[in-house]
């Protein structure tokens, strides 16, 4: 038995075709799109479509639970925090007619394995698609996401970290993301899982793609006007394979909805600080 898994594409179609170019070329027995395949980049409707065209099986992801949320009339209007649900809303306006079907996914699926183990493929974990397995996630964490009724093997996303871990009798794989990693590897991620010898194999493939095709498309579809100032910070989400959309928030969201700084010189003096910079700073409040 052979399974692929791939996860947090988010609207990065170049990424997306290499891949599924390569599963084609492996053709596994079964393929699980973890959730995020929306918001983020600058092709949704693109990603979404070909998603839902696969054959593969799909869940559902807390970017897309954010694209939902702003396709509705009752969608965010709080100016301090506008800012922050734009990308979503510039996606929910390009995907609105697959709401109702994405709405209706699941978080999380389970099979059983040839072990007579089940499996279970989740975006975040089986209980939430907005908490996610790091690398730090600590042994107690870990279980306790986990649940009372530990599958044998957990295959999940969200975190944009690919790791192997053995939880007790669990064997956890995060994927990593397809469209945007965040080790500093821009290569896209996926998981590739074997049945091999009475036990399972775990690959973590990385693949090269044209990431300066997807910086042409944020101009193209106008992602910055669309997706408001936080596209910047995307950007530099794909051009670093780091996050910035955390620590920029940690460190100028009080100032931000305080009123004490407009959004737009925020991300101007983000954008100045070097990754280093970034990175300690963040750290020092994030411990706090």
């Amino acid at each position: 038995m052979q399974i692929a898994v791939l996860a947090d594409i988010h609207g990065n179609l170049p990424a997306l075709e290499v891949v599924a170019a390569e599963i084609d070329r492996l053709n596994p027995d079964l393929v699980f799109v973890a959730g995020d395949f929306q918001n983020r980049g600058p092709n949704p409707r693109e990603v979404t479509e070909f998603v839902a065209q696969s054959g593969w099986t799909l869940l559902r992801g807390n970017h897309e639970d954010y694209v939902i949320r702003q396709s509705q009339k009752s969608r965010t209007q709080d100016i301090r925090d506008y800012y922050n649900w734009m990308p979503a809303r510039w996606t929910a306006d390009l995907t609105s007619d697959f709401v109702e079907s994405i709405s209706q996914l699941p978080i999380a699926t389970t099979l059983i394995g040839p072990d007579k183990l089940s499996i279970t493929v989740a975006h975040g974990s089986a209980r939430s698609n907005h908490e996610g397995f790091f690398p730090t996630t600590t042994e107690a964490k870990a279980k306790e996401m986990i649940g009372s009724d530990p599958p044998g093997l957990l295959c999940v996303g969200h975190s944009h970290l690919p790791f192997v871990r053995q939880v007790n009798a669990t064997l956890l794989v995060n994927v990593g993301a397809v469209g945007f990693p965040f080790d500093g590897d821009r290569r896209a991620s996926f998981g590739l899982i074997t049945w091999d010898r009475d036990r399972w194999k775990v690959e973590i493939r990385r693949i090269e793609y044209a990431v300066e095709e997807v910086l042409a498309e944020f101009e193209r579809v106008n992602f910055y006007q669309g997706a408001g100032p936080l596209s910047h910070l995307i950007r530099r989400e794909l051009e670093s394979a780091r996050p910035h959309l955390m620590p920029f928030e940690c460190l100028f969201g009080s100032l931000l909805r305080e009123r004490k700084l407009a959004v737009e010189d925020a991300v101007e003096a983000y954008l100045e600080m070097s990754q280093s910079e970034i990175e300690e700073q963040f750290l020092h409040i994030f411990k706090k």
